[in-house]
């Protein structure tokens, strides 16, 4: 492909996906807290793997989990990858049931050998999503069989920025480290009888990634993999605007707004990786620590997450460079919010193929969520992912780079 066809489609999908990351993709009520509803879906090659990466270091793979899980990408090309997301949400609480269907952007990146034993990789992808409609009414207290109508409601969202710079040391060692951005904007209101409250709020913060990966060679074409990622705590800078109007006066009110510290949380998570010609297996668990940040909410409280994941990859041809793979995965995780003294676990199951298409690769991955909660109280959220990425290379020399 022509570069200057690839610098217009890499710049034009860019702007595209800066303007929709932040879309809410999300109709949950628990997304007022905190940054959002953290993204679910992990785009790219192996998004039908159930989020699974730590300890996978495999051509062709541009690994956003684990930044030292990228050494062994074609070194005679600059590869560009780009992915969208479709989603359908099914809610229920009581008796009450709705639903919501959206479809984004969810990866751009590209990723290229710089010098021997030097990988580099950039892009884009969504953090989390705010997105939600709360409708309340409550009797005036000494007047019988009057109500006051409430609406609480919150768009927007979070996205990531980041580069990657993974490092060969030997043919069995890899380090890697990631820096990015977060960066986005959240608007939540409250709106009771003529009077709103409108609070806009633009978040950014920088974040670190550290990652390690290293692997023992096997007989017969097998290899055992193990990969190690690590995040610190990094602050959360707010600009807050308050807004309050009313159709009853003239009067208005524009303010900065104070508002509780946020933090992004500090991660540890672990992989393992076993891989013959034809199969290869691999489990990750991430420890996610959220104990810096403080709620201003009376029944939300922060907690740590603990995420485990599993899946694998089944190689139709090994014998062929360039072979068509099924994969699966699962998962199980908590939610880093608890609501009036109520845990929220996260069930997954993921199914996915990919296919060689000349000199591209298509992958489809579909997954599905299920929440399942400690209280009746609770919503309840079902859903359906449907995940597309192709990725491409320009080829930077006719023969493979030593």
């Amino acid at each position: 492909m022509n570069k200057t066809i690839y610098y217009l489609l890499t710049l034009t999908i860019a702007c595209v996906t800066s303007h929709v990351a932040a879309q809410n993709t999300t109709n949950l009520p628990t997304s007022m807290y905190g940054v959002g509803e953290l993204n679910a879906v992990e785009g790219g090659r192996y998004a039908g793997m159930g989020n699974v990466g730590i300890a996978l270091n495999r051509v062709g793979m541009l690994n956003t989990l684990n930044p030292a899980a990228a050494t062994r990408m074609d070194t005679t090309c600059f590869t560009f990858e780009v992915g969208v997301v479709g989603s359908y949400a099914r809610y229920s609480f009581l008796s009450d049931r709705s639903s919501n269907l959206t479809g984004n952007p969810n990866r751009i990146a590209f990723a290229f050998r710089a010098l021997k034993g030097w990988y580099v990789q950039a892009g884009m992808a969504p953090y989390s999503s705010m997105g939600y409609l709360i409708q309340t009414e409550e009797p005036v207290e000494g007047k019988p069989g009057e109500q006051v109508y409430s609406q609480f409601e919150g768009t927007g969202g979070l996205y990531r920025l980041y580069l990657s710079n993974a490092f060969r040391l030997t043919p069995r060692l890899s380090l890697g480290v990631n820096v990015g951005a977060i960066r986005g904007k959240t608007v939540q209101s409250e709106t009771q009888e003529t009077a709103t409250i409108e609070v806009e709020s633009a978040k950014r913060a920088f974040y670190l990634d550290f990652g390690v990966h290293y692997e023992w060679p096997l007989r017969q074409g097998r290899s055992l993999s193990a990969g190690i990622v690590a995040s610190p705590s990094l602050p959360i800078s707010q600009d807050n605007e308050l807004t309050y109007s009313s159709t009853s006066t003239d009067e208005a009110l524009d303010e900065s707004q104070p508002s509780a510290a946020q933090y992004l949380p500090l991660r540890l998570g672990v992989g393992m990786a076993y891989a013959t010609p034809r199969w290869t297996l691999a489990a990750d668990y991430n420890f996610v620590d959220w104990s810096r940040n403080t709620s201003t909410y009376t029944s939300a409280r922060w907690t740590n997450q603990h995420k485990l994941n599993a899946g694998a990859i089944y190689t139709m041809h090994p014998r062929s460079a360039r072979s068509a793979e099924l994969m699966g995965g699962i998962g199980l995780s908590n939610a880093y919010m608890t609501l009036k003294g109520g845990q929220m676990y996260y069930l997954e199951a993921s199914l996915g193929a990919g296919f060689p298409v000349r000199q591209s690769f298509l992958s489809v991955g579909g997954t599905w969520r299920r929440q399942v909660n400690t209280r009746a109280s609770l919503m309840r959220e079902d859903r359906w992912s449907i995940t597309l990425s192709i990725a491409f290379g320009e080829r930077l020399s006719k023969s493979k780079l030593k």
